[in-house]
C-alpha cells in the first residue's frame, strides 16, 4: 500500500514507522543480545520478568529515528520558519443572549 500517500500522524504512517523497527537489523541484533544475556527465552519468563526485559530493551536501544524525532521536538520554529504559537485547547465562548 505504499502507493497511497498518507498524512503524517495517520494510522498508515504510524504502521510504517513500526514496520521500520521490525525490519531494522540493528534492533534485531540488539534484542537477541539482550535476550541471550538473560539466559531465558521469552516464553519461560514470568509476566514481571517480561515487563522488566522489554522496558530495559526499550530504554537502552536508541534508534536513529528516535534521535531525529527528539531534535524536531526541541525545535522552536515551525516548518515555515516562524515561531510556534500556543494553541488554546479550551477557548472561552461568549454567547449573546
Amino acid at each position: 500500500m505504499s502507493y497511497f500517500k498518507s498524512k503524517e500522524g495517520s494510522l498508515e504512517s504510524s504502521i510504517n514507522e513500526v514496520s521500520k523497527h521490525l525490519k531494522d537489523n540493528a534492533y534485531s541484533q540488539f534484542f537477541k543480545k539482550q535476550l541471550k544475556k538473560t539466559g531465558k527465552g521469552i516464553a519461560s519468563m514470568s509476566d514481571q520478568e517480561k515487563k522488566d526485559f522489554f522496558n530495559k530493551v526499550d530504554k537502552e536501544y536508541k534508534a536513529k529515528a528516535e534521535s531525529d524525532e527528539k531534535m524536531k521536538a526541541k525545535s522552536k520554529e515551525t516548518m515555515t520558519g516562524k515561531e510556534k504559537t500556543p494553541v488554546e485547547t479550551e477557548p472561552k465562548i461568549n454567547y449573546n443572549k
